[in-house]
């Protein structure tokens, strides 16, 4: 009883990040821990109409199984989840959002004019991936390297040099906000593509480009959750770390 007291008051995101084998749980109920991830389970099950005991008996049976693969990404240095991050995350944006671009500019060609939608689904994409293009150039010009010097400090126990951020949190805060700007954006678009449902009898066009895009939607959600749910959080409590220990240099 008491350890599902205290899963009750544990955030979504954090309770993925400790285990991502949960994730498979949100995601069958449609739950947003991505996004969402600060929100806790009774809240999730009021807001999603589903009962409270059923839904914490699942997460516990997942807890409580034998783990035979599950890569803890809550135990990473946080200096080796910044490289995952930009290594696997952005590149696969990188290599394909010019592809499916020009899927989804052939699909509005051949079916736009009987799915005006599509344009529609088009467009909100190609903002999608401008507005990330902007957030990755500034994690990799200027947040991540300063997260590497963070930790080149802590490593060195040498003092913390003031960043042009001022705190850190500056730029994490802009980087969360942009977050929940793309998430009703990709809310948009699983309303426009129904879910990715592929209609029938659908051209091999319309399947390819859908499949892509469920697929690039997917892992974006994965990128986000280890950036809002861990990433972020280890950051401030990294910079806490060395002001603290930069307090007791200078007073010593």
């Amino acid at each position: 009883m008491k350890n599902r007291h205290h899963l009750l008051n544990k955030p979504i995101g954090q309770i993925v990040a400790e285990d991502y084998r949960t994730s498979e749980i949100f995601k069958k109920h449609n739950i947003d821990f991505y996004f969402e991830g600060n929100r806790n389970i009774q809240k999730v099950a009021d807001q999603h109409k589903l009962d409270l005991n059923s839904l914490l008996s699942e997460i516990e049976t997942i807890l409580g199984s034998e783990i035979t693969e599950n890569i803890c990404f809550q135990t990473w240095p946080l200096d080796l989840l910044v490289d995952y991050i930009e290594k696997k995350h952005h590149r696969y944006i990188k290599k394909k959002e010019s592809i499916i671009k020009t899927q989804l500019r052939n699909l509005c060609t051949i079916h736009g004019e009987n799915n005006p939608e599509l344009f529609l689904i088009m467009d909100e994409y190609n903002e999608s991936v401008n507005k990330l293009s902007s957030y990755m150039k500034n994690e990799e010009l200027f947040l991540f390297p300063t997260v590497r010097e963070m930790i080149r400090a802590e490593n060195a126990r040498v003092k913390l040099t003031r960043s042009m951020f001022g705190s850190i949190e500056n730029p994490v805060k802009k980087m969360i906000e942009g977050h929940k700007m793309e998430s009703l954006r990709l809310k948009r678009l699983e309303h426009l593509t129904n879910n990715y449902s592929i209609p029938e009898n659908a051209s091999v066009t319309y399947i390819t480009t859908f499949k892509a895009l469920q697929e690039f939607i997917g892992d974006l959600k994965t990128h986000i959750h280890l950036e809002n749910n861990i990433l972020f959080i280890k950051i401030k409590s990294l910079e806490k770390q060395l002001k603290d220990e930069s307090y007791i240099l200078n007073k010593n």
